[in-house]
């Protein structure tokens, strides 16, 4: 293909800025003819408002590390396809669907519904983000062939983290429990563990 990667990258780039923006869309104020001047409604509202700011802050340092991750399984791509191009477009079709997820399920706190389409949308992003890898690096069809393969073992078990835990999410909300969503609170400890991980590996011979 003609197209460049820095050009793939740069629509990338753009789409999970514009949808981290957006993530704020999830916050609802009341109508304004609705608000109550007084500190113990403006109290009452900022409280009421926990669900839309717990989902804000967990889509967007979510999207922060797809983000990241992108940028991992981009970098050693040494040129392009059409199927690794529109892989890419289809995983960041649901990374622009993001914030229409997150304002649903933030604004529907009560039902397993929400959750659910909050978590298989996570969950649509990271399976975009593995099959990408997976394609690039099968038979180092778009990477270096020199490259380790202990890192591209460690990007694809990286890369099914947020899946796993959106599976997990899923099941749990299938359920009808309705704090499902906590699972992602898993996310650093898997971090500091992954971490570990590869530091020992990296101290281990080949």
């Amino acid at each position: 293909m003609h197209l460049t990667k820095s050009r793939l990258e740069s629509l990338s780039d753009a789409i999970f800025a514009f949808a981290m923006t957006l993530l704020v869309i999830s916050i609802d104020l009341p109508d304004k003819t609705r608000i109550v001047q007084s500190p113990e409604y403006a109290t009452h509202l900022l409280l009421s408002l926990y669900s839309d700011f717990f989902h804000y802050v967990l889509a967007f340092l979510i999207l922060g590390g797809f983000w990241l991750a992108h940028h991992v399984i981009v970098h050693p791509v040494k040129t392009l396809d059409r199927a690794f191009v529109w892989l890419n477009l289809c995983t960041l079709l649901f990374v622009a669907l993001l914030p229409f997820s997150t304002s649903f399920s933030g604004d529907l706190p009560g039902t397993s519904v929400g959750a659910l389409v909050f978590e298989a949308n996570l969950l649509a992003i990271g399976v975009g983000m593995f099959c990408q890898w997976k394609y690039a690096t099968g038979n180092y069809r778009l990477i270096e062939p020199d490259l380790d393969p202990r890192f591209i073992r460690n990007v694809s078990f990286n890369t099914l983290v947020v899946p796993g835990l959106s599976l997990l999410g899923i099941l749990i909300a299938l359920t009808g429990n309705l704090y499902s969503q906590t699972v992602y609170l898993l996310i650093p400890v898997v971090a500091v563990l992954i971490h570990r991980r590869d530091r020992q590996h990296k101290t281990a011979p080949a």
